[in-house]
């Protein structure tokens, strides 16, 4: 069923994705006088067909829902031309008007991430309290003096709400090879810290960047939510409630630090100290069971799973009309800017080519949105949308950016370029967006073997 579930949302988004996107191109062409023969959604054989207006247009749902086009009269060579509708061809348009017919799917991606975006505001998402739960030795968090218990209220001059918007300001900084500054709370104590994320390596910002290269997790209790039968938990007399407060004598300040610290003692004696849900303090000694990854490398366990998180880490903030269109806008040109950068950067070799997602990573992500709520979901379509307009601005013959360039180009030579030249531009076009979609695959395949 869930997987059925994720495959209904990733058609979903795809289906609205690519329907905005379209019909910037089909509105623009319309107001341009160009006769529309066909709008598809998806590729391939027709599942629903039917012909409206005064242009008897066929609209089209097919069967592969990665993509769709706009069938305009005249887009092709060749084509059987109607003496009524020989002033309506795309062929004899004006190349700027053209180029504003293929830059107008682009712009409606992004558009409708402003809208989106906006909605999340008006309609207000859940998000985890930013408070740090755990600092790696020796990382950069460790570097800038941030611990555990703090409280980050600005990153670099900007209110941070959520764990999530500190997450993705630390990755704008980090991609941009620019400082972060860090301001905290910790009961009324303010502070300021530095990241040195201009110092980073090259290649460092990748998948799990907050844990792996900034060196810190968010806060989320040591609270026991439940506790498997026959377990060594169950054994040592933990129930839901008990909070683990001591792994051999050392505090244990979030849930991601006593997790850690059991999987790294696998059949090895600990002293675990806890408390009760009466308040009462009981240590115990437990040995964690051995368990192989899926690399092979053996980890501990005890059998708890984490409680529900209490409301007061969970952070809900909505916005008025006026705020959250304003939000929408600053969202969409900050995703849009930093995907922009993460290509460059990415060239460069300083961003990681493990971050070109695919189509199973996003059938993922979709089921997963689409599942804690219509704010999630619009969230995670407002940053399709943006990655889908941003790609289609590439100049890569094929794509929209491409198609850009040769009219650019037709403007400034007072000519269009030779059909030969067209041609041997969009077959390299062609390898190199198969290229492009191989690596992604290849991503997609690789995460779901590693563990």
């Amino acid at each position: 069923m869930q997987v059925l579930e994720t495959i209904a949302a990733f058609i979903l988004a795809i289906g609205i994705l690519v329907l905005v996107h379209e019909s910037g191109h089909f509105w623009v062409a319309k107001f341009m006088g160009v006769k529309v023969l066909k709008f598809s959604i998806g590729f391939g054989p027709a599942l629903i067909s039917r012909r409206w207006g005064r242009d008897r247009t066929e609209y089209v749902i097919a069967a592969l829902p990665l993509g769709g086009y706009v069938k305009m009269l005249g887009e092709q060579a060749g084509e059987d031309i109607p003496p009524e509708d020989s002033s309506r061809t795309f062929d004899v348009l004006a190349p700027g008007k053209r180029f504003l017919i293929a830059l107008a799917g682009p712009v409606a991606n992004l558009i409708f991430a402003v809208i989106a975006y906006a909605g999340v505001a008006w309609i207000g998402i859940l998000g985890l309290a930013p408070i740090i739960g755990l600092v790696n030795a020796h990382s950069l968090a460790a570097q800038a003096q941030l611990q555990p218990g703090q409280r980050i209220t600005a990153l670099n001059g900007q209110k941070v709400y959520t764990w999530e918007d500190m997450r993705t300001g630390l990755l704008s900084a980090a991609i941009a090879r620019v400082p972060a500054q860090l301001q905290t709370d910790n009961q009324g104590q303010v502070a300021t810290h530095t990241l040195a994320l201009q110092s980073l390596k090259a290649d460092s910002v990748g998948p799990d960047f907050l844990g792996k290269v900034v060196g810190m997790e968010p806060y989320l209790p040591a609270t026991v939510g439940a506790v498997e039968p026959k377990s060594p938990a169950a054994a040592a007399g933990l129930v839901a409630g008990d909070q683990i407060i001591r792994i051999n004598h050392h505090p244990v300040p979030s849930w991601e630090s006593l997790a850690r610290q059991i999987e790294s003692h696998p059949d090895k004696v600990l002293e675990l100290t806890y408390r009760t849900a009466a308040g009462i303090s009981k240590t115990v000694q437990i040995k964690p069971q051995m368990f192989l990854d899926k690399t092979g490398k053996a980890i501990g366990r005890i059998g708890i799973v984490m409680a529900p998180l209490p409301r007061d880490l969970i952070v809900m903030r909505q916005r008025g009309p006026g705020e959250g269109l304003l939000y929408g806008l600053h969202s969409t040109w900050q995703m849009s800017w930093m995907t922009l950068e993460m290509i460059v950067r990415m060239i460069q070799g300083f961003v990681s080519p493990d971050n070109i997602s695919g189509p199973i990573a996003i059938a993922e992500y979709a089921g997963q949105s689409a599942q804690a709520g219509v704010a999630p979901f619009l969230s995670f379509l407002a940053l399709v949308s943006i990655s889908l307009g941003i790609l289609n601005l590439l100049p890569i013959p094929i794509l929209d950016g491409g198609h850009l360039v040769f009219y650019a180009l037709e403007m400034l030579r007072g000519k269009p370029l030779s059909p030969a030249v067209v041609q041997k531009a969009q077959q390299i076009g062609i390898v190199l967006l198969l290229m492009l979609m191989s690596f992604a695959f290849y991503n997609d395949i690789t995460r779901l073997m590693t563990p």
